[in-house]
């Protein structure tokens, strides 16, 4: 009995190691397995910070691309014509990237002479910015030299190429995006680069490697604390990979956003600029009659009111994911809406050589609730569609009230789509037909058109087969308007503000201008300050000069609300309207919250 005690016994010496023994061994293999898990999550988090960049470039290189006029791009082979507008046309959507796009240092375009490669297009302002004793724009036909073996490969294959590693030239160390600016022959003049600054890519990978180490400091506790320890390493390490992912996910989110807005935003804004170009051209044709000039000046004003509501309407998209945008109806000309929706598709429906009809306008009720802008949005998208896709025949817009609807049913003679191109119609960002109407648009225009009928409490429909055309129909309630009750026309006086002296505090030369002719047909004499501090001066040292201040909001040495601030401080108790060009609603509760009377 002795003996096998004896066996089981463990022998003094290895006794009192045993303990540290197995508690080393734990520590050992938790900490190898913190070692594993986090060198995995850390090489996954590289990876998809790698990719996404890259991705991103893609994006933005193509993007880029899309707005070049690539004929007038060739046209581009001579030094001097770096002061020319063509330069400045074709340079300014770079210019407006750069400036718009987080990380973007440089956008520029290049051309293949011989072996050397020449800048043509740069969207880098003049001067060395970053103060590296380097000039950041290049001149039309500089040679590059060194340049990246990236872009030599993005004009020999013609495709679109991102640099494997950041690479180092003169202007400093980039990650780039190469492609292909194609003439309509389909022959490549060029490409066009998109420099991203390294030091935000490192950064990033960076963090990820910081997370990294500090997820194993767990690991090292528990080589100290064995059994409690590795119940707290784990919870750690799970609670450290959760944000890496989390952090990941909404980088990948942020950055989709914000390339989806950049794409969308010249779709979404072209049909109205385009129109407004157009009239332009006509009202100042002298062979323009007076009613054709009146004409082309009331769509010019109407477009240009429906181009700053398609800004804000950008800004609601998120307001309508989470249904918060809302519906303003108010009492409208039914046939001037949809007259004024239809002259700029009309016009472009011409440019192609088919037809354009509009039915049973002239039966339509005359005054009518609606939500102007909403409406006149969900008609152009759908008249835009509509002659996009229609290369022969015509477009047909039928329009009509029904039972307390108003009915708009736009009718192509376009290629019609096939079953499984419906299911997916009304789905964000999905563009059916070939690449050269896919690059016409963004796919975000019937989206936002069906969640705004939704919003109206109406409904959008499609029919269509293959090679007979579509045909969309939406309906919006609508109330129209009864004449019979309404009282005598209401007549606007003319000089109600005769005798009314107005100070004007607005930095921009061209709204003062305005205001001051606006307010002068009205009667009153104004005299504008160029900032607030002259406004403040003025206005104190003669309170009872002006009957009215309107004031800008963004001004310098003294702005809007400052100057309000101070007059009201000081006892001036003339009315404020504040004009500014926000247009949220916290700038006007903050405007009538220091003192101003009303906002515009």
């Amino acid at each position: 009995m002795q003996n096998q005690q004896d066996q089981h016994r463990i022998p003094g010496g290895l006794g009192a190691w045993l303990p540290i023994l197995v508690g080393i061994g734990a520590a050992l293999v938790l900490l190898a397995a913190s070692l594993i898990s986090t060198t995995g999550v850390r090489q996954s988090a590289r990876g998809a910070i790698d990719q996404e960049v890259r991705d991103n470039l893609t994006r933005l290189a193509a993007m880029a691309a899309s707005t070049i006029d690539a004929q007038g791009h060739s046209d581009l082979v001579d030094p001097t014509q770096e002061d020319s507008a063509l330069y400045r046309v074709l340079n300014a959507p770079l210019t407006a990237a750069i400036r718009r796009t987080e990380g973007v240092r440089f956008v520029y375009t290049l051309r293949g002479v011989g072996d050397t490669l020449h800048f043509v297009l740069d969207g880098t302002p003049v001067g060395d910015a970053d103060n590296d004793g380097v000039e950041d724009h290049s001149a039309l036909m500089d040679v590059y030299e060194d340049p990246d073996p990236a872009a030599w490969e993005a004009i020999r294959s013609d495709s679109i190429v991102i640099t494997q590693e950041p690479y180092t030239d003169t202007w400093g160390t980039f990650l780039s995006g190469y492609a292909p600016i194609r003439l309509e022959d389909g022959r490549v003049d060029g490409i066009v680069g998109v420099d991203v600054s390294v030091d935000q890519y490192r950064a990033r990978l960076a963090r990820v490697d910081h997370a990294a180490f500090w997820a194993l400091v767990p690991g090292m506790i528990l080589t100290l604390c064995a059994g409690l320890g590795a119940w707290w390493v784990a919870r750690r390490f799970v609670s450290y990979a959760r944000q890496i992912v989390e952090h990941r996910e909404e980088a990948v989110r942020a950055n989709e956003a914000k390339s989806t807005l950049l794409t969308n935003i010249s779709h979404e804004l072209r049909t109205p600029l385009n129109a407004i170009m157009g009239f332009v051209g006509i009202a100042a044709d002298p062979r323009c009659s007076v009613e054709e000039h009146a004409d082309a000046m009331g769509t010019i004003s109407s477009n240009a009111e429906h181009l700053l509501a398609l800004i804000n309407d950008l800004l609601d998209i998120s307001k309508a994911e989470a249904g918060a945008l809302s519906i303003e109806p108010t009492e409208i000309d039914l046939h001037k809406l949809i007259d004024r929706a239809v002259s700029p598709l009309r016009l472009r429906a011409s440019e192609k050589g088919i037809g354009f009809v509009v039915e049973g306008v002239q039966d339509l009720p005359r005054r009518v609730l609606l939500d102007r802008t909403r409406v006149r949005q969900v008609l152009l998208n759908l008249l835009s569609n509509a002659v996009k896709f229609t290369d022969a025949g015509q477009v047909t817009l039928a329009v009509c009230v029904e039972s307390g609807q108003l009915v708009m049913r736009v009718h192509d003679t376009g290629p019609g789509m096939a079953p499984d191109e419906l299911s997916a119609l009304f789905t964000p960002f999905t563009q059916l037909g070939s690449h050269e109407k896919q690059i016409q648009g963004t796919g975000l225009g019937l989206a936002i058109s069906r969640r705004l009928i939704e919003l109206m409490e109406g409904t959008i429909g499609v029919e269509s087969s293959v090679g007979e055309g579509s045909v969309f129909t939406a309906t919006i309630p609508v109330v129209v308007v009864d004449m019979a009750h309404r009282s005598g026309k209401t007549q606007v006086q003319a000089e109600r503000l005769t005798g009314a002296r107005i100070a004007i505090a607005e930095d921009g030369v061209d709204n003062t201008r305005l205001l001051s002719l606006l307010l002068h047909r009205a009667g009153a004499t104004t005299e504008a300050f160029v900032n607030g501090e002259e406004a403040r001066v003025a206005l104190l040292a003669d309170p009872d000069r002006y009957q009215l201040l309107i004031t800008d909001w963004d001004m310098p040495v003294l702005n809007g609300e400052e100057l309000v601030r101070i007059l009201r401080c000081s006892g001036w108790v003339g009315p404020i309207l504040s004009l500014t060009a926000h247009s949220m609603p916290e700038q006007e509760r903050l405007c009538l919250g220091v003192g101003c009377d009303a906002h515009m």
